[in-house]
C-alpha cells in the first residue's frame, strides 16, 4: 500500500494545471476534472480540502473559477500531501524489545527500555528525510518540469483549451442572464448554479465548484 494515495497525486496534478492555465482565465472544478479525466465530484473534495488549507480560492464572476491563493513558489508538495491526505507515521514501533523470552512474566529491564528503540529511531529518521526533501519542491518547481516536457506548441495548446472553456462559461451565462439582467445575489447564485450543473450528490454537497 502507498504512502501517499490517489488524493495527493490528483491533487497535485489539479495544481499544476493551475498554473498551466492563464491567470485571467481561472477554470472551473468540471474544466479541471475534464482536462485530467477525473470525476467532477472527486475534483469538487480536492478543491474544496485544499481551499480549507488555504491553497486555493474560488473567485466570482461570469469568469469566475479557482485559482492559487498564493505564488506557487510559496507553496511545497509537502503542504499539499498534508492538506489532502491524513498525516500517518512511516513506522509505528510497537515495542517488541519489551517482550523478549528472557523477562517473560516480568517487566522489561530499564537497560532494554532506555531511550527511544533503535529500529524506531532509524524509521524516525527516514520519516523526517522524506518530509524534508517533499518540503524542498514547490509547486512552481512541479510547473516548470512540466512546461519543459512540453513543447511551446503544446503548451499554448494547454492555454487556449482553458481559456475556450472560460470563454464558453462566460457566452452561456450571458446569454441565459441578458445583457440588462440583474446582478444576483449569494443565494440566487447558488440556486443558478445547481440549476446549470444539476443536483449535487449527498456525499459532496458541501462542496465548492
Amino acid at each position: 500500500m502507498a504512502l501517499f494515495g490517489a488524493q495527493v497525486e490528483y491533487a497535485l496534478h489539479t495544481l499544476v494545471n493551475l498554473c498551466l492555465a492563464a491567470p485571467h482565465e481561472p477554470p472551473s472544478a468540471r474544466d479541471l476534472a475534464d482536462f485530467q479525466r477525473l470525476p467532477l465530484a472527486y475534483v469538487r473534495k480536492l478543491l474544496t480540502q485544499l481551499e480549507k488549507a488555504g491553497i486555493v480560492r474560488a473567485t466570482e464572476g461570469l469568469r469566475g473559477g479557482w485559482q492559487l491563493a498564493a505564488g506557487a513558489q510559496a507553496l511545497t508538495v509537502l503542504q499539499v500531501a498534508d492538506a489532502v491526505q491524513r498525516r500517518e507515521p512511516l513506522f509505528v514501533c510497537r515495542d517488541v524489545r519489551e517482550q523478549c523470552a528472557l523477562w517473560s512474566g516480568q517487566e522489561a529491564p530499564a537497560a532494554a527500555r532506555r531511550g527511544v528503540c533503535s529500529i524506531h529511531a532509524v524509521m524516525l529518521a527516514a520519516e523526517q528525510a522524506m518530509r524534508h526533501e517533499l518540503a524542498a519542491h514547490t509547486l512552481a518547481d512541479l510547473a516548470g518540469r512540466v512546461r519543459g516536457k512540453v513543447s511551446e506548441g503544446g503548451h499554448r495548446e494547454i492555454v487556449r483549451w482553458f481559456g475556450e472553456r472560460a470563454l464558453a462559461r462566460s457566452t452561456s451565462s450571458r446569454s441565459k442572464r441578458g445583457p440588462d439582467a440583474p446582478r444576483l445575489g449569494g443565494r440566487q447564485r447558488a440556486r443558478a448554479k445547481r440549476a446549470r450543473c444539476g443536483p449535487r450528490t449527498p456525499a459532496h454537497r458541501g462542496s465548492r465548484r
